[in-house]
C-alpha cells in the first residue's frame, strides 16, 4: 500500500498484508517485505510470535539474520549451547550458524527479523 501524500517510492506494509505462516503450537511468522511480495531488491523483513514452550529445530541460513526482540524473552539454541535474549535487544546471527528459537518463558516472544536477501533466504536443517 502506498500511503496518501507519501513518495511513491515508499511502501507501507501492514501486518495484515504480509504472508503469514501459522505454526503447529500457535506460533506464527509473517513475511512483510520481500521481492515476491512487494519488490524488495536486497532485503527481507518479517515479524514472528513464538508462544510459551515453542522450540524450533535448528536451521542454517545462507545469509546473516538480524532480529530485534519486541517483547518477551527467549533463547537461541546453538548446538548444545544457548544464548539468552530479551525485549529491547538485537541479535546478529551470521550466515552458516545453526540455530533454533526457544521460548521457555510464560509469555509470548515477538520479534522482527531481517535478512540481506530479497526473500526468505535459502535455509537447510542443521
Amino acid at each position: 500500500m502506498v500511503a496518501d501524500g507519501m513518495d511513491k517510492r515508499v511502501t507501507v506494509i501492514d501486518l495484515s498484508e504480509g504472508k503469514r505462516t501459522d505454526l503447529p503450537d500457535g506460533s506464527w511468522v509473517c513475511e512483510l517485505v520481500s521481492g515476491p511480495l512487494n519488490g524488495a531488491e536486497a532485503t527481507c523483513m518479517g515479524f514472528s510470535t513464538w508462544k510459551p514452550g515453542a522450540t524450533t529445530k535448528q536451521m542454517v541460513h545462507e545469509t546473516d539474520e538480524l532480529a530485534y526482540i519486541v517483547s518477551g524473552e527467549g533463547k537461541l539454541s546453538l548446538g548444545d549451547a544457548f544464548v539468552s535474549y530479551r525485549e529491547g535487544q538485537g541479535l546478529l546471527i551470521p550466515a552458516g550458524v545453526p540455530h533454533g528459537v526457544v521460548n521457555d518463558s510464560d509469555q509470548d516472544l515477538t520479534m522482527v527479523y531481517i535478512f540481506s536477501h530479497p526473500e526468505y533466504p535459502p535455509t537447510k536443517p542443521a
